[in-house]
């Protein structure tokens, strides 16, 4: 990476990264850990106010995180302020994969993808 790149993206982690709204953002929604295979999982929660909301999991990819996806909350919990109709509603879910964000690091081999998305731990996808 050539150094002017380096030190100009050193200098807006530094001086221009707002962090405390990002901060605020994520601290807007309910949060959770929960256990999962024996890991913490950091969860975010979004429950719509429309009964009979369908669940959703919104999962951020690799590398990533649920910073990504925040900003999808209010038209999915609440899709009238946003022009929907109510029956198109969720409660959403978005979890911070194992090793990232506020999740549990694994500390044994086998965290892949399918492991990950399949659930339950067994590997099957």
């Amino acid at each position: 990476m050539p150094l002017d790149v380096m030190r100009d993206l050193c200098r807006y982690w530094a001086e221009e990264y707002d962090w405390r709204a990002t901060e605020a953002r994520l601290n807007a929604v309910p949060q959770y850990l929960v256990g999962v295979n024996g890991l913490r999982v950091h969860v975010v929660r979004a429950r719509s106010p429309y009964p009979g909301a369908l669940p959703l999991i919104l999962t951020h990819g690799w590398p990533g995180s649920v910073l990504e996806l925040v900003g999808l909350i209010g038209a999915l919990t609440d899709p009238v302020r946003h022009g929907g109709a109510p029956e198109d509603a969720f409660d959403v879910v978005i979890p911070s994969l194992p090793g990232y964000g506020l999740s549990d690091k694994p500390t044994t081999p086998g965290w892949g993808v399918e492991r990950i998305g399949h659930g339950h731990g067994h590997g099957h996808a």
